[in-house]
């Protein structure tokens, strides 16, 4: 699964920053704790998120998580 999101984050164009932004999301961390474990304001991890939301191709937080799952869910060969 680790190769199959660093894919995803590749063909994204993710920033190193929005990379780890977006493995804390998937991790289901809040707003507040990525602040927390990054040491920075709340406020900047969302324009991060918003960043990494339009990269994906996404609307919120939980559709890069639901992204991936969909993929393990996948019938085989589908």
């Amino acid at each position: 699964m680790p190769e199959v999101i660093d894919n995803e984050f590749r063909r994204w164009a993710l920033t190193d920053t929005e990379k780890e932004i977006a493995i804390l999301l998937i991790k289901g961390l809040t707003m507040q704790e990525i602040a927390g474990v990054r040491g920075v304001k709340e406020k900047s991890v969302r324009q991060q998120a918003t960043g990494v939301y339009a990269k994906a191709g996404v609307s919120g937080r939980y559709e890069p998580t639901s992204h991936f799952i969909e993929d393990l869910l996948a019938p085989p060969g589908g």
